[in-house]
């Protein structure tokens, strides 16, 4: 298959055998070391940042607050997305409150921010230091709602008590709190769920102005984006919709199923709309419940026209190739599993390098939902992947993409511009909303752009010193 030294590579197979692996228990290393994803506390932290007007109240010191605080609110906010700056707050325990207990002081931080801020909703969070003290926040949260004129709502999220993926699920469904009895349905109007953006770049936000335009076009209704900068009315009213879909299968599954199991909405299950068929299913999946499917079939008829020569591109240039893809981080690996589908579409074979068998294991629902949907691609996993360290900035996986990527015939490598194999490179990571969205038909045609630059610019010579840089010097 490769001339990639076989000692270097610990897994070999489809996508499908890796995951036999991982439920056997063979390849979920036990220690994650910083390959682990950020804690629960932190997406916690995420979906509760995604409600607009909303005070995170953090019951804890202040390490925690400040570095979310900072990474979410403060430097991502206001300089990409043009989101106001809103309020983290935080009840700076102590030595003494540790001791003798944080309750009363998270007391009196609730009626503070009420008070300074006037903000629509209160969510109190617990970090690890109030989780392991037993401080009650749900007995603070009903307490306070007495005094306060915001809604205060709990949730525990120490970063002991779950993994990153329990923070998100454990987030949506206390929203799901605030969801009224619907008054009406409304026809039409869907929620799209399982963003987590609110002001911070988790996201492409371009890739959900694409697919909100596009069901615009089809006359379908958006309550709610929950929760990429949604309103505490917004999910009032989240159940007067006639449908929930997914921003993204992966983070939406799970939101979906629970507001079908309590509230009775149905839920369409689609993947990512990554090239022409997963935008078309992406699109009828929602057209067709709500009884719009007639017009989604013009839609799609006069957007795929725009980009018949893209399509024609893509097909042209893909077909026959090898297309390496490796998305182990930002973006993230479900969509590398989903341009994985797309490079298929279009003739090509794919080999999706360096998927970690713990993201395998905490997105099982999602990675089984692709495979029944026929995403089974060819997967290489090499030992970088396991070390200590950061395997993206490791000179060991650097060294080990290199030489995977040698052992195809005429490949393609889609991933990050800062890895050097010996082909062109598709940058998906590059952020210049020139090429973005990626979503949709918009997106065929900036992934087809991006194929192009790649092409015509694999004859240009890289910077060695940047190499250098990222990955040290080799010496014999």
């Amino acid at each position: 298959m490769n001339n990639c030294n076989s000692d270097d590579i610990v897994f070999h197979g489809t996508l499908q055998q890796l995951v036999n692996k991982v439920e056997r228990g063979e390849m979920v290393p036990k220690l994650q070391a910083s390959h682990a994803p950020m804690c629960k506390f932190f997406t916690s932290f995420y979906v509760i940042s995604g409600i607009r007007h909303v005070v995170p109240l953090v019951h804890g010191p202040t390490g925690c607050p400040l570095w979310v605080s900072d990474i979410v609110r403060t430097r991502e906010c206001c300089e990409f997305r043009g989101v106001p700056l809103e309020p983290t707050a935080c009840t700076s325990l102590d030595e003494t409150n540790v001791i003798y207990g944080g309750e009363g002081k998270l007391l009196e931080a609730v009626r503070e921010a009420d008070a300074r801020y006037n903000p629509d909703l209160i969510v109190i969070l617990s970090c690890c230091c109030s989780g392991i003290i037993g401080d009650d926040v749900e007995g603070v949260a009903r307490e306070a709602e007495k005094l306060v004129r915001a809604p205060v709502l709990a949730l525990r999220s120490e970063g002991f008590g779950g993994d990153f993926r329990s923070g998100y699920e454990d987030a949506f469904e206390l929203i799901m709190d605030l969801m009224e009895p619907p008054k009406t349905t409304r026809k039409g109007t869907i929620n799209l769920i399982g963003a987590r953006m609110g002001p911070s770049l988790t996201e492409f936000h371009d890739d959900l102005d694409e697919v909100t335009r596009l069901l615009r076009a089809v006359g379908i209704k958006i309550n709610a984006v929950i929760a990429g900068g949604c309103t505490v009315d917004e999910l009032r009213r989240a159940r007067e919709v006639e449908l929930n879909a997914s921003w993204c299968y992966d983070w939406g599954q799970k939101l979906g199923d629970a507001m079908e199991a309590r509230f009775g909405i149905p839920y369409s299950r689609t993947g990512q709309p990554y090239g022409l068929a997963a935008t078309v299913e992406w699109i009828m999946g929602i057209a067709d419940p709500l009884g719009l499917g007639h017009v989604a079939e013009r839609v799609i008829r006069d957007e795929t026209e725009k980009v018949r020569s893209d399509v024609e591109y893509l097909q042209r240039t893909l077909d026959g190739r090898t297309a390496v893809i490796e998305i182990s981080e930002f973006p993230g690996p479900i969509r590398a599993l989903s341009i994985a589908r797309m490079v298929e579409e279009c003739g090509a074979h794919a080999v999706v390098v360096n998927v970690h068998p713990y993201t395998i294991k905490e997105r099982m629902p999602s990675i089984k939902f692709l495979l029944e949907n026929g995403v089974n691609p060819e997967v290489i996993l090499t030992k970088g992947l396991f070390r200590l360290g950061s395997f993206r900035s490791s000179r060991e996986t650097e060294r080990e993409l290199e030489a995977t990527v040698r052992g195809f015939d005429d490949p393609i490598f889609f991933g990050n511009a800062a890895r050097y194999p010996d082909c062109p490179v598709v940058n998906l990571t590059l952020l210049n909303p020139m090429y973005l969205p990626h979503y949709g038909f918009r997106g065929i045609h900036n992934i087809a752009e991006l194929l192009r630059h790649a092409l015509d610019n694999q004859g240009l010579p890289r910077s060695a010193l940047f190499r250098g840089m990222l990955y040290g010097n080799e010496t014999n």
